[in-house]
């Protein structure tokens, strides 16, 4: 069996970053050996090795369909588009958020097309994808229809995470009325009058709703899958959720919530783009907050995949915490949080999940490798097998000013 040894000065193992000889062979993690004691090595010098990143709830692939209001692209070339753009972003694992809205704001063809998306997802994950692509399906608790549509989704193994969502107006993300039409009625093309009616049937749908999602909760348990709820705004909702047998909470809006659903022994987790701005996009509570606080457990990109690794270094550039915390946080607890056993962490007999940054400025992704294939390199090198049992990582010929050069051994 054929292996490929890196040497790093840098490798992030048993939560520490130390010097080590890192052995790969099909596809797994074969051994971690002491700096220097192997030989046909790629020497990286000081860049740091990391497992691949795990990314737990992103919605770039609906940004990557449609860019612009209207103008859409083909759903298969789209996502081998944005799969290309998570290896350069250094995730191996990324679990695609799917919204299941309310139609009467995305109308019926909303609850197809996530369907749509979710199938094109599984079928070419198997043939044209680098990085693993799984489905994180979003359920609008007022979206009654879509629910008997996700039902056949988890039975056909489509769906890993199944979390609820409710964007009724006056409470969660959309606090007042105002703020649900600031975001709506450009989104969706609305009239005022037209977002009154809806948010009237909104409120008064939101009893009856409740009763459906129990019900699509328990299938979703009944078939081992990660629930989860998104923007809880009080305690109350917290013990709501974790009686419906959701154990991980997304994006709580305040620091006692947060603490509250730890508390009751849920996982909290963020959005790695507010963490970078500092602030969060809809004004509600800052990550960093939560995250001084020790209240939050994981960060997910949300809507900006590159924002996950900047994430975990701001982390420790600015906040002052181990720089493996903030790694952790986008990669072995992510793992554990959704099952994933055989990835997260670089250890013996898992997946050759990696990634290799240069932090010397703004950390840069510079090789990705999924089950020990590169699937990304920003150098213009190459890898080969100039002999026997050693391999190199060239720079280009004539090129000394290049990150990879002296790294070869």
């Amino acid at each position: 069996m054929q292996q490929t040894i890196l040497r790093s000065t840098r490798i992030l193992f048993d939560g520490e970053i130390k010097p080590a000889d890192l052995v790969l062979a099909g596809g797994r993690i074969r051994e971690i050996g002491r700096y220097g004691s192997k030989s046909g090595i790629i020497n990286l010098g000081r860049m740091l090795i990391i497992p691949g990143l795990i990314d737990l709830h992103s919605d770039a692939v609906e940004k990557e369909i449609e860019p612009r209001p209207g103008a859409t692209f083909p759903i298969r070339s789209s996502l081998v588009e944005l799969d290309k753009k998570l290896a350069m972003a250094g995730i191996t694992t990324m679990f695609h958020a799917i919204a299941f809205n309310d139609e009467s704001v995305t109308s019926s063809r909303s609850t197809a097309m996530a369907a749509q998306i979710i199938r094109d997802i599984g079928e070419t994950n198997q043939t044209h994808l680098g990085v693993d692509n799984f489905i994180h399906a979003r359920y609008e608790i007022t979206s009654f229809a879509s629910a008997t549509v996700i039902r056949k989704l988890i039975s056909e193994e489509l769906i890993r995470l199944l979390s609820i969502m409710d964007h009724t107006p006056g409470q969660g993300q959309f606090k007042s009325i105002e703020s649900w039409k600031r975001f709506h009625l450009p989104t969706y093309d609305l009239s005022d009058a037209q977002a009154e009616t809806i948010i009237k049937q909104k409120q008064a749908d939101q009893e009856q709703a409740y009763r459906q999602v129990r019900s699509l909760l328990e299938f979703g348990r009944a078939h081992d899958l990660v629930l989860l709820s998104h923007d809880d705004d009080e305690p109350h909702k917290i013990d709501l959720t974790r009686d419906l047998g959701i154990t991980v909470s997304e994006f709580p809006l305040d620091v006692d919530v947060a603490v509250y659903a730890r508390q009751q022994g849920m996982t909290t987790g963020m959005g790695a783009p507010n963490v970078v701005r500092g602030k969060s996009q809809s004004g509600n509570i800052s990550a960093r907050e939560l995250i001084k606080e020790g209240c939050c457990d994981f960060l997910c990109s949300d809507y900006h995949p590159s924002s996950l690794l900047q994430a975990a270094f701001v982390i420790h550039r600015e906040m002052g915490m181990e720089l493996a915390f903030g790694l952790a946080m986008v990669s072995s607890t992510p793992a554990e949080i959704s099952g994933l056993d055989d990835r997260g962490r670089i250890a013996p007999g898992l997946l050759a999940d990696l990634a290799v940054i240069d932090d010397r400025d703004i950390p840069t992704v510079v090789t990705t490798l999924k089950e020990g294939e590169v699937v990304y390199s920003s150098l213009a090198c190459h890898w080969q097998q100039p002999t026997p049992g050693k391999q190199e990582l060239l720079p280009p010929k004539g090129d000394t000013s290049h990150p990879a050069s002296g790294l070869v051994q």
